[in-house]
């Protein structure tokens, strides 16, 4: 009896150890890199600025995080995008994020009047961060984007647009699209007043369009 229980034993425990290795290697599968190329309007978000934007300003940098979607209401495709591999995926949307900051070219200017910020203002580093919703939802290798030192990246009148690229400045891919190295630009329309803006501070934004193009 005991001889009979040992060999059931060993007969249970040879495959839940398979088991566990087929749960381990899958589990560690990283969703592969995408080629081709990338193209998505942006239909909201909201983002924030630290310290917010004032006419006059305050000593130092700014702040600002911004989040925002490609995802269409009507669930239809990003139209200008072309995926060479994984095959047979087709890009729908997603989610963009980013993070960092602008600095101000000298004293005293200030990165957070409006005028300096629709102007002469630099980026630090801003860190942009898509992450692809995909059909069939095969999931793929999301996108970042780190930009460097790019000058007069925010303009328009009455709202300010901000136009992430490079050159001028830098612009670094990693993940799915980093090739061509020149589809780095990230849009975003904005509700921020333009100058000269109202008192403020000018410290949360909404984001009412734009585009990314990787």
């Amino acid at each position: 009896m005991l001889r009979k229980l040992a060999v059931m034993a060993v007969a249970v425990v040879i495959p839940l150890g398979s088991f566990l290795a087929l749960d381990s290697s899958v589990a560690l599968a990283a969703p592969p890199n995408a080629t081709g190329i990338a193209n998505c309007p942006i239909y909201s978000g909201k983002g924030t600025l630290s310290p917010g934007l004032t006419p006059a300003g305050a000593a130092g940098g700014v702040k600002i995080n911004f989040r925002a979607s490609l995802t269409s209401p009507t669930g239809g495709p990003c139209g200008n995008s072309s995926v060479t591999t994984p095959a047979g995926v087709t890009i729908v949307g997603g989610k963009v994020t980013g993070s960092g900051s602008y600095q101000a070219l000298a004293s005293p200017a200030s990165a957070s009047s409006c005028a300096d910020f629709d102007g002469t203002d630099v980026v630090g580093t801003i860190t942009v961060t898509i992450k692809w919703k995909t059909t069939p939802p095969a999931a793929i290798a999301k996108t970042t984007i780190t930009y460097t030192n790019n000058p007069a990246t925010v303009s328009g009148s009455p709202t300010d647009t901000i136009t992430l690229l490079a050159p001028p400045g830098s612009a670094t891919k990693a993940g799915s699209f980093t090739a061509p190295a020149s589809n780095n630009t990230t849009t975003l329309k904005t509700n921020l007043p333009a100058p000269p803006c109202g008192p403020g501070p000018f410290s949360h934004f909404k984001i009412t369009g734009g585009n990314v193009l990787v």
